[in-house]
């Protein structure tokens, strides 16, 4: 297992993780003090929630306040300490900074509870750190955007589940999609988790691990169904255990009953859709922020290929047709030259038609390395993560990798690796395209012919 690590060591790297970051976020500051891009709404809607004007809303804003209450929360002792408001750009942007160190030790506490009996702590915390580093997530942590402290919330959530809290769990669900209304999807991920853990204890006597498992509760669940009095105690300890969840769950439809749409605000770029091939492009996320690890995944799936030939060449042709006739473009896809997304189809998908068929097999190779990291959960948390999946990236139309970080991370987190050299590797790999991203920030600028702000890229 190692050498344990001293108690003073994790703080010393927050610290650091902080500090490197505090810099960055200097960086970025000096470049750009003014709104960026989404900021533009997210900032002037938190400053008018600073001066208490709580009735007035941007139209444009599609995701709830919980950004804005968490910054007046964070900012609002601070600013009658120093007796001003803190909800200058600067300020509002710091709320992330704070995020951030907050998310490297929830993330690390996440892997000690997965891994901590099985993984040298040490390697635990570099992947901790690792994580954390994500270019897609790292990059917002300087500026004012929903999805460090969201993803910080969602992982809190799960962090508190595992502790067997399911009350405060489903109170940091409530937070969760203050921040956005998408993270519902991770509270149905734990209730459904929750009923079948307590299925399997009432009905199996066991864990429900596998695919038989499941075969034999089903079974067990219909000679149950035929005793009114013994499904009724089962269906009580189900709906006992999994209320809080479930309270949640009821008070989001609720809510989309009396919104109309799960989106506030402006839904016109927002309209739930089918795009399929969203998997594919979380495929081939998973796999370019998984690079150092992906060698020791390319035997085994060409072997695995090589014994289901049949399937592979189904999933395949099936694959090919989806790219064919349900790859959608976004308008904000083709039009924003300020994402990378905009160049990967500009300079690719979009310039060549043929790159979006070759990148299916690339696609299926994401997917088995997905299905590598998950494959030591149970049965019943690869078909949520699956279907969670699904349900949170195949409807959005746009392009938009900031949709693929919390899945990418529940993946992740549950296999880490136990080789010295992938972690490094990773930690160097994810510092050097952190780097490349702030370089492009701060030296790639253009002008629009509408405005007269320099324009800058980012993810």
């Amino acid at each position: 297992m190692g050498t344990p690590q001293p108690s003073f060591i994790f703080p010393l790297v927050i610290g650091a993780f902080t500090a490197v970051s505090y810099v960055f976020f200097v960086i970025v500051y000096t470049v750009q003090p003014k709104p960026f891009i989404d900021e533009i709404y997210h900032i002037p809607q938190a400053q008018k929630y600073c001066e208490g004007k709580f009735g007035e809303w941007d139209s444009k804003i599609t995701t709830l306040p919980g950004l804005y209450l968490f910054s007046i929360g964070l900012n609002g002792p601070v600013s009658w300490v120093l007796g001003r408001p803190l909800c200058d750009v600067f300020s509002l942007r710091i709320t992330n900074l704070v995020a951030a160190a907050f998310l490297l030790s929830t993330i690390h506490k996440l892997l000690i509870h997965l891994h901590g009996s099985k993984i040298d702590s040490w390697k635990l915390m570099l992947s901790g750190l690792n994580l954390s580093l994500l270019p897609v997530l790292y990059w917002f942590t300087f500026l004012y955007y929903t999805d460090v402290l969201s993803t910080l919330v969602v992982l809190v959530m799960i962090l508190f589940h595992l502790n067997h809290a399911p009350i405060t769990a489903a109170a940091m669900g409530v937070v969760a999609v203050m921040m956005r209304q998408t993270n519902i999807i991770w509270v149905g991920f734990l209730c459904v988790l929750m009923a079948a853990d307590v299925l399997g204890a009432r009905v199996l006597k066991a864990p429900v691990n596998t695919l038989a498992d499941t075969k034999v509760l089903m079974k067990k669940l219909k000679k149950v169904a035929a005793k009114p009095y013994r499904l009724a105690e089962v269906l009580v300890d189900v709906v006992v255990d999994c209320f809080s969840y479930g309270l949640v769950l009821a008070g989001f439809l609720v809510f989309v009953a009396y919104n109309g749409s799960i989106v506030i605000g402006d839904r016109s770029a927002h309209e739930a859709t089918v795009h399929i091939p969203q998997l594919g492009y979380f495929c081939l996320f998973f796999l370019i922020f998984s690079l150092p690890h992906a060698p020791i995944h390319v035997r085994p799936f060409i072997k695995l290929c090589r014994r289901h030939l049949a399937f592979a060449v189904a999933t395949l042709v099936v694959g090919v047709m989806v790219v064919h006739s349900n790859t959608l473009v976004h308008p904000y896809l083709l039009a924003d030259n300020r994402h990378f997304t905009f160049y990967l189809w500009s300079k690719f998908y979009g310039r060549f038609s043929f790159v979006r068929y070759i990148m299916v097999p690339v696609y299926m190779f994401g997917a088995y390395m997905v299905h590598a990291f998950i494959q030591n959960r149970s049965f019943v948390f690869k078909v949520l993560f699956v279907a969670c999946l699904v349900a949170s990236v195949v409807p959005h139309k746009l392009l938009e990798f900031r949709y693929f970080i919390i899945p990418f991370l529940m993946a992740r987190m549950q296999t880490v690796s136990r080789n010295w050299w992938q972690l490094w590797i990773e930690t160097l790999y994810f510092l050097l395209i952190n780097a490349l991203s702030l370089y492009l920030f701060v030296s790639k600028t253009f002008l629009w012919e509408d405005s007269p702000e320099l324009q800058r890229i980012i993810w």
